[in-house]
């Protein structure tokens, strides 16, 4: 089962999108099968910083919905055949997530790797709107 580490900051610009890919990229290289997730819905960088962006065709949005398979959104690097990426969705709201969602994909994650690596959000993006 897989072990799950979160790449997060209260504060934006502090690299937290390229030490995720860094330790996904360090943990494929030492043998271990690794997924990174981006989780910054709206924003979606760690395609951009992986060299995967014009790979995209499903994102976390869409298999949390279930338009699209786990396997399908799910990018398998060039370069290092233990790593792969399940991209955020641009265009999508973060309102898009579910607790539920996000954790059935976490747990179908878990069953298929060894290391789970979540690029979050700053705290104040992640944070809903207060509603009136």
């Amino acid at each position: 089962m897989a072990k799950v580490l979160v790449v997060t900051s209260g504060k934006g610009g502090v690299g937290k999108t390229t030490s995720t890919a860094a330790i996904g990229a360090a943990l494929a290289q030492a043998g271990k099968k690794t997924v990174v997730i981006d989780f910054d819905i709206g924003l979606r960088n760690l395609d951009l910083v992986m060299g995967a962006e014009r790979r995209v065709v499903f994102d976390l949005i869409n298999v949390v919905q279930g338009v699209a398979k786990l396997p399908q959104a799910l990018i398998r690097d060039k370069r290092l055949e233990k790593l792969w990426l399940l991209p955020a969705s641009q265009t999508r709201d973060k309102e898009a997530l579910t607790e539920e969602g996000v954790g059935r994909v976490i747990a179908d994650l878990r069953t298929s790797f060894d290391w789970i690596v979540c690029d979050i959000p700053t705290a104040s993006s992640a944070c809903s709107t207060p509603k009136p």
